[in-house]
């Protein structure tokens, strides 16, 4: 257990570091904070604090720099504690990240666009790497489908599920129908589907009248369509990277090695897709940092993510990958910026 001094001077070498990237010495706290303890005193601390773990001791330098327990301290005492805290710096930052994604992100927009783009602004504002992952498709309702034909006995599937999004398949189909054919299968599939969960669909029991049945071929070729559909989506989900060039660009990653471990971890799609989906729907935001992220690779890295949700009912998951001396407060405020524009914008 910390004592007050303790934590208090852990806080200022933490918020320093962030701020400047440079060890932090005593005389640092000294002059910027108004603890009222002596260069001595903060010295003292600071080599206890040292070796109990928080803090380490880089090269030859004066100061010291938060470790990986020391980061972890920080987020749970200063970060996650505050997270439900409406305070006015918070609503600031709140209401500026809204106003800016408001101008580049609307409802008029189709479903993937919004993701697109949102995963794009999220990296402009933040200088680090973003990362969206869509709704499982599991979860969704069916809203409306369409059977199209292209001519040549090639006909469009068009489905249209309650997230927005719309997935579009190629038919063939053995036999002489007409589109007023498919049209009408459609139909059937459009009454009997009507608001049900995918995961039912595929597995209904279909009330198809009499008069309909030489059509019964055609609707199982389409709900065969469909279940492919759900079965690649739920092994695809759907992710939107940004921002790769803007976090190697920070000056955390100028040694070479450091490098090639950050590329080599983000160029493993299904590693950082893994990782979200793996987010607790009952946690509001989570933070993991270095070695808590996975096991190689991310030793300078914190991530920090929570899921968002579509309709009130599907969720994906939205967050950011930086370095750990990342502004984590200003961050947390810009994610949950953009879930309040997704429940804006799908409500």
């Amino acid at each position: 257990m910390l004592t007050e001094r303790k934590r208090e001077i852990l806080k200022e070498v933490v918020l320093k570091f962030i701020d400047t990237g440079e060890p932090v010495s005593s005389q640092n706290i000294v002059a910027n904070t108004n603890l009222g303890l002596s260069s001595a005193t903060i010295r003292k601390e600071m080599a206890e604090l040292e070796k109990l773990g928080y803090l380490s001791h880089p090269y030859a330098s004066a100061g010291r720099i938060p470790s990986d327990k020391g980061y972890r301290f920080f987020v749970d005492n200063y970060i996650n504690k505050n997270l439900s805290l409406n305070s006015k710096s918070s609503n600031e930052v709140l209401l500026s990240s809204k106003k800016d994604i408001s101008k580049e992100i609307n409802k008029d927009m189709e479903f993937e666009v919004i993701l697109k783009k949102s995963s794009e602004q999220l990296a402009k504002m933040t200088s680090y790497l973003s990362m969206i992952v869509a709704p499982t498709i599991y979860n969704s309702k069916f809203r409306h489908l369409e059977v199209i034909e292209l001519g040549r006995g090639i006909f469009l599937l068009v489905l249209i599920i309650d997230t927005g999004r719309v997935f579009k398949r190629n038919l063939f189909f053995e036999g002489n129908y007409n589109s007023l054919d498919l049209q009408s299968a459609a139909n059937i599939l459009n009454l009997n589907f009507k608001n049900k969960n995918l995961s039912e669909v595929v597995n209904l029991n279909l009330k198809i009248p009499d008069f309909d049945s030489y059509l019964i071929p055609v609707i199982k070729k389409i709900i065969d369509t469909i279940k492919k559909i759900i079965d690649e989506a739920l092994v695809y989900n759907n992710v939107y990277i940004h921002g790769a060039s803007s976090i190697l660009n920070l000056p955390d990653f100028l040694d070479i090695k450091k490098v090639h471990e950050v590329i080599k971890l983000i160029e493993n799609e299904y590693m950082l897709v893994d990782l979200l989906l793996n987010i607790s729907e009952d946690d509001s935001f989570i933070i993991k940092i270095g070695s808590e992220i996975c096991d190689e690779g991310a030793s300078d890295l914190s991530l920090v993510a929570s899921r968002y949700k579509i309709y009130n009912q599907s969720t994906g998951t939205i967050g950011v990958l930086g370095p750990k001396r990342m502004n984590y407060f200003k961050v947390v405020q810009v994610i949950r910026a953009f879930i309040e524009n997704f429940k804006e914008i799908f409500s």
